[in-house]
């Protein structure tokens, strides 16, 4: 990047390394319809995120919505590879607009304030509504950040356990409502083995049952 930089060169670095967070400012922009929540992932309180000012992965403190991912390199849904550029520009979330990778002062002003939860979309009367507090109770996010540092946790069969049920009761859910798979990860975020293997555990399938792994270290 040249130090000299003052606007975008439509390099689309920025849009290829993932969907912006969501703020309470972009509400709008779901509820009419210009993102629908099946373009969106939850981020789950203590899932592994990276804060771009640390260029780190840290727990996120509170839970946050963000614009999925497609292709191996999880580029934001909405940036179009061969234009380099947005496919909503107009109606790009704040994040974005705040975004100059030259000067990341506006952008770090944002950075985990106003952020816009599943409770800021999903009303009462939502068929799921009911079921997203039950997933949250039943199936919280593990301190993944210690498993990390530790490795094998000592709940491991437990995880392994609740990794089981919570595919019964995601594929129940699924099956009921039809739900898409954005919209599967819209209300209830990645499934718990995903999140577990993001840390380092090896999943497989046997007869009808995830097993989970923890190699050593």
């Amino acid at each position: 990047m040249d130090e000299n930089q003052t606007e975008c060169s439509r390099c689309g670095s920025c849009c290829a390394n993932g969907g912006p967070a969501l703020h309470i400012q972009d509400k709008e922009l779901i509820e009419g319809g210009a993102i629908p929540i099946s373009h969106l992932i939850t981020i789950r309180k203590g899932e592994l995120v990276h804060n771009p000012v640390t260029n780190s992965l840290q727990a996120a403190k509170n839970e946050l919505i963000k614009i999925n991912g497609v292709g191996k390199e999880w580029s934001c849904f909405y940036f179009d590879p061969d234009q380099k550029g947005c496919i909503i520009y107009d109606r790009r979330p704040l994040a974005c607009q705040a975004l100059e990778c030259w000067d990341t002062e506006a952008v770090e002003q944002i950075i985990e304030k106003d952020l816009l939860s599943r409770a800021d979309l999903i009303k009462e009367d939502d068929p799921l509504y009911q079921a997203v507090a039950e997933h949250e109770l039943n199936f919280p996010c593990p301190d993944l950040e210690s498993i990390i540092k530790l490795g094998c946790p000592s709940q491991s069969r437990e995880l392994e356990d609740a990794a089981n049920r919570e595919v019964v009761f995601r594929t129940e859910l699924v099956s009921t409502h039809g739900l898409s798979l954005g919209d599967e990860l819209f209300y209830f975020g990645r499934p718990l083995f995903h999140l577990l293997i993001s840390v380092g555990a090896r999943v497989r399938e046997s007869t009808g049952r995830l097993l989970v792994d923890w190699p050593s270290r």
